[in-house]
């Protein structure tokens, strides 16, 4: 087998495992590195404002002047907040206040609430398998790495997001949009997951099979099929990592920052994760070179055959042939044989001449 070939096919073998070294960087991310992360939360400046929970809960200006103005009757009238009086006459006047006004002991019970108060960490680095949290004593802990991990855990009915969501009214105001980009991240996550387990598999038969390409352009059509399911799969992964951490981080800080909420991307694991796809994708394009532009073996019996015409017309030079025998059928030594006549005794006989 020549060097080309050798070249041609250690090429795509090697850009598959760096495709499948940089993925392995990104799906143990948080596993054995914790200094990556795919989408990281910032909590550590978290501080819960009754008034801007009061505008996700739908409290419009106008009907916070209205709650003003019964403030300042009942002040008049002596009364205080929770008389029954005052809050009869607001829901006479507008029943979608009223009905927010009965829960206004919930959101003054969150206003002013820290991470600390509400038992977060400080720090949330969130990765395919789990994530990681710093809390407020900087320890940092990461959680057991399975599948699916996210199921339950960001859309639960936490403390705060049941009290939201258990305003009346809630359902015309943004904190469903909350819940539901929560909810849409778990649905991200496991799939996500999915299509990457699938791709490891794909780039490890590539890999496996990869091997033998060498031996014939079959093997080479073979290795080429499946590097193009495995860069399927691959890009597959790597987009919906970064749809997933987009999601969450939209959601975050649409949502979040008012409270002081933070998220970004670490654009160093969605670089890993595209350049493992890029990878890919030039790997299954070269297997494809070496269907078309390398030649798996060389023939030599071809060589052969295609001489063996001149060669049996040399005059052979591996015996004696007599000259001048124009009856001479055979390379061996001796006189020739002839039809029809009994080859005589040439042996020397001295006394041959008395007989």
């Amino acid at each position: 087998m020549s060097i080309g070939r050798y070249f041609c096919v250690a090429l795509p073998f090697i850009l598959t495992v760096a495709s499948v070294v940089c993925m392995l960087i990104a799906g143990l991310t948080g596993v054995t590195d914790t200094a990556l992360y795919m989408f990281r939360i910032d909590v550590s400046n978290l501080t819960i404002d009754a008034g801007v929970l009061g505008d996700l809960a739908g409290v419009n200006s106008s009907q916070l002047e209205q709650l003003s103005n019964i403030n300042s009757r009942a002040h008049e009238s002596s009364l205080n907040w929770h008389d029954e009086a005052a809050i009869e006459d607001l829901k006479n006047s507008n029943t979608e206040a009223s009905s927010l006004l009965s829960n206004l002991d919930s959101l003054e019970g969150l206003n002013g609430l820290t991470a600390r108060d509400l038992g977060l960490a400080k720090v949330y680095d969130i990765n395919l398998w789990g994530y990681c949290a710093t809390y407020q004593d900087d320890s940092h802990n990461c959680t057991e790495p399975r599948f699916n991990w996210a199921e339950g855990r960001m859309s639960e009915n936490t403390s705060v997001l049941a009290t939201l969501q258990n305003i009346p009214g809630a359902n015309d105001t943004a904190i469903p949009r909350i819940v539901d980009g929560l909810r849409a991240f778990e649905q991200l996550n496991k799939w996500t997951e999915v299509v990457y387990i699938i791709a490891m598999i794909a780039l490890g038969l590539e890999l496996a099979i990869g091997l033998f390409t060498a031996c014939s352009r079959a093997i080479s059509c073979v290795t080429w099929l499946i590097s193009g399911i495995a860069a399927l799969f691959v890009v597959g992964a790597a987009a919906m990592m970064t749809v997933m951490a987009s999601v969450a981080v939209g959601t975050i800080e649409s949502f979040g920052s008012a409270q002081g909420a933070r998220a970004n991307f670490h654009m160093g694991f969605l670089t890993v994760a595209w350049l493992g796809a890029a990878l890919a994708i030039a790997a299954s394009s070269f297997w494809l070179f070496t269907i078309c532009c390398c030649k798996p073996e060389n023939r030599p019996y071809q060589k052969r055959s295609r001489h063996s015409d001149e060669h049996e017309k040399l005059v052979p030079t591996g015996s004696y042939q007599p000259i001048g025998e124009t009856q001479q059928n055979s390379y061996s030594f001796g006189l020739p044989q002839r039809s029809g006549m009994r080859q005589p005794d040439l042996a020397y006989e001295p006394y041959s001449h008395s007989r």
